[in-house]
Parts: C-alpha cells; sequence; structure tokens
C-alpha cells in the first residue's frame, strides 16, 4: 500500500507520517510537502525505509496529478483552502481521499462533487482530525442508539499549561483559528442555517480536568455542515459547535483581531501591500521551536438528544486526549494527526467500502476505528441520561 501525505511536513501531517509508518502493511509513505527542506528533515528524523519525499505546489495541477499516479490513498494536511484542488486531482486519478476539514464552507463544496467522486469509484472523506472526525465518530455513536435525534452539540475544551517564552502558542493552524475568530459561526436549526456573530454564544461549560470549567463560544466548523445531511433520517433538528481556548490565548487572540490581525486585505506599509494575517503567520510560524515536554489537553465531546423506546435520553460521549509520551507530541497534535493515518489505512485496505464524498460518521466503521484510537491513549467515555 501506499499512502501519500500531502503536507507531511507540517505539525499535524508529520505525525500521520509517524503513525503510518509503524503498520507492517503499509510499504510506502510518500512526504509531499512544498518545504522540501522541512520534508527531508522529517523523513530524517524518522528514519524509515518506507519514507520518500516529494516536493509539491498543489496549486500546480499537473504536478500533482503525476504525484498522486498510482497512489492508494492522498491523506490532506494542508490547508483547507486547497481541499478542492486536492479533491479534483483525487477524481482525475481515482485515489482514494481524506482531509481534516473545510470549515463548513469548503466542506459543503466538496459535497457537491459526490457524484464525480462516485463515478470515479473512490471514497471522499470531508474531516477526519480531532474536530472535525472524532466529534463525528462520537456523534454516529450516539445516533445509532437514538431512534429520533433532535439535537446535537459538539463541544472542544482546551488547556495547555505546557512552559513556553513565546508570546503567543497556537494551538493548530494559525490561519484556521483566525478563520473562525473572524468568520460567522453556522448553527443549524429547523432546517436551515443560522449565521451567528464571531465571538458569540459564550457559554461555561464544565470539562474534566486539566481543562476544567472554561468559556466556550460558537466557531465556524464542519460539523454543522455535515450532521444536517448525515442524520437526516433521524429527523435531526439543531447542531451547533462551539470551543473553549486557554483564557490567556483567547486574550491575547481576540486583542489582535480586534487591531486587524485576522484581516487578509492588503495594506499599505511604505508603498508595499502587506497582508496583516500574513504577517501575524509568518511571525509565528519563525518564532523557535522549543525543547519542552508538551503538557496540553483536549476534550472532544458531543452532547446528543433525542428519543429511544420513547424514552427522552440525553448522551454524552467523549474522549479526554493527553500529550503521546511516547512520541513527545502534544494532544491537540495527537487527535488530529492519528485519525488522518487510522483512516487512511483503511481506505488503503478495504475497510471503508462507501464511495462517495461525506463526512466521517457515514464512511468509518466506528469500532475498528477507536480500537485504533485506543492505543495512542485516546479512550471513548460515554454517559446516559434519561430526560424527564
Amino acid at each position: 500500500m501506499h499512502i501519500i501525505v500531502l503536507g507531511g511536513a507540517g505539525a499535524m501531517g508529520r505525525v500521520t507520517v509517524r503513525t503510518l509508518i509503524e503498520y507492517a502493511d503499509i510499504e510506502q509513505v510518500t512526504i509531499a510537502d512544498y518545504n522540501e527542506e522541512r520534508a527531508q528533515e522529517v523523513a530524517a528524523s524518522f528514519a524509515s525505509s518506507k519514507i520518500q519525499v516529494r516536493q509539491i505546489d498543489v496549486t500546480n495541477a499537473e504536478r500533482l496529478d503525476q504525484l498522486l499516479r498510482g497512489a492508494d490513498v492522498v491523506l490532506n494536511a494542508v490547508d483547507y483552502v486547497f481541499n478542492l484542488l486536492v479533491l479534483k486531482a483525487c477524481i482525475r486519478e481515482r485515489v482514494h481521499y481524506a482531509d481534516l476539514g473545510g470549515l463548513f464552507h469548503m466542506t459543503r463544496k466538496m459535497l457537491e462533487l459526490n457524484a464525480e467522486v462516485e463515478v470515479a469509484g473512490i471514497t471522499a472523506i470531508a474531516g477526519i482530525g480531532g474536530t472535525p472526525g472524532i466529534t463525528n465518530l462520537l456523534a454516529r455513536l450516539a445516533v445509532d442508539k437514538l431512534d429520533t435525534v433532535d439535537t446535537i452539540k459538539v463541544q472542544l475544551g482546551c488547556g495547555d499549561a505546557t512552559p513556553s517564552t513565546a508570546p503567543l502558542v497556537a494551538p493548530y493552524s494559525i490561519r484556521t483559528i483566525l478563520d473562525e475568530f473572524t468568520k460567522e459561526p453556522q448553527v443549524y436549526q429547523d432546517g436551515v442555517w443560522h449565521a451567528q456573530l464571531p465571538l458569540s454564544g459564550q457559554e461555561e461549560i464544565v470539562f474534566p480536568a486539566p481543562v476544567g470549567r472554561a468559556s466556550a463560544i460558537y466557531s465556524l466548523h464542519s460539523e454543522c455542515a455535515l450532521f444536517p445531511q448525515s442524520f437526516q433520517d433521524k429527523g435531526i433538528k439543531y447542531a451547533s459547535f462551539k470551543i473553549a481556548f486557554p483564557g490567556d490565548f483567547m486574550t491575547k487572540l481576540k486583542f489582535l483581531v480586534d487591531l486587524g490581525f485576522g484581516s487578509d486585505e492588503p495594506i499599505n506599509v511604505r508603498g508595499l501591500k502587506v497582508s496583516p494575517r500574513e504577517v501575524l503567520a509568518s511571525l509565528l510560524e519563525s518564532a523557535p521551536v522549543e525543547d519542552v515536554e508538551p503538557q496540553d489537553c483536549d476534550v472532544l465531546r458531543i452532547v446528543a438528544t433525542g428519543k429511544a423506546g420513547g424514552e427522552s435520553l440525553e448522551i454524552t460521549n467523549q474522549v479526554v486526549v493527553l500529550p503521546y509520551r511516547p512520541w513527545s507530541i502534544g494532544a491537540g497534535a495527537l487527535d488530529t494527526g492519528t485519525p488522518l493515518a487510522i483512516a487512511g489505512r483503511m481506505l488503503a485496505n478495504g475497510e471503508i467500502t462507501r464511495r462517495g464524498v461525506s463526512g466521517p460518521e457515514l464512511s468509518i466503521p466506528t469500532g475498528p476505528f477507536f480500537h485504533e484510537l485506543a492505543r495512542y491513549g485516546m479512550h471513548v467515555e460515554s454517559e446516559t441520561r434519561v430526560l424527564s
């Protein structure tokens, strides 16, 4: 089996690569990245004969097609704005596809290609990281226990006690986070998506330690685009997504966004046109990597309500993610990079049989997926409560 990881030298992509090379039945893993030097460094750090490195600019369709030709699976860990370009290349080359999510609007555009993906005879999984990804499959577990579904609320709690001298440490792609902070979140209710104000919907949510009580806000996310379609047969009426970042991070980032650093609109600086967002992203990316043991935590949770056997139930499913000490990687990298690899292997070995574009809740068998996830210390906790 040959699997290509686009963006394989990035923070999340390299975790996907590391997970893949530990599977005995995967013969070849290609790290394909715009930054070839960084890709070579990542490959050297793993010292595996399975790895090869290729430089790629995913906006170059001809070169992308050549790269994908003959591969079994493409795992897309580049910025979500390129998802459609990569998916179209996979359709042309008839290669299975999975990504880390499309931040709602991109995911909806991908779903429109379902017929083309089916004709190509391939599977395209829209969003199989931590969230979207693990959360979608937690929702699947809950929905399977219900006769009808009323609501699904996705909640992500993030904590980070990692010592750092950096003024700002982004838990994942700062460009994606800036979009989450500046674009209107979408809440699904009674057949319609309702746009919310950015940073709105503040709610105190109690997560397990070490996250604890945290202030969560609405965020633009793919689950709200997928669940209404995936669970329409159960009559779903409501879907929302809220995220709770560490308080210090929220305060700092909100200050930067209020100053205008969330904007991609170029401004004139001494006669040069520059994007405030790209300035911020470049500054953060150029900060030296600190050699410290990560101390972060993610709580990935869904709360679903509905009826089963005539009773009204509330089902809470969650996974508490801690740093993975054998690899010295943080919770955020672990719960994003490993699910993509697990799905990639399941695509390559034929465990996933559904064709077309869908969320992981429709395409990935929950049993084998969560069995593999548990190998990295990520276990499902579930609680069911009868509502009066």
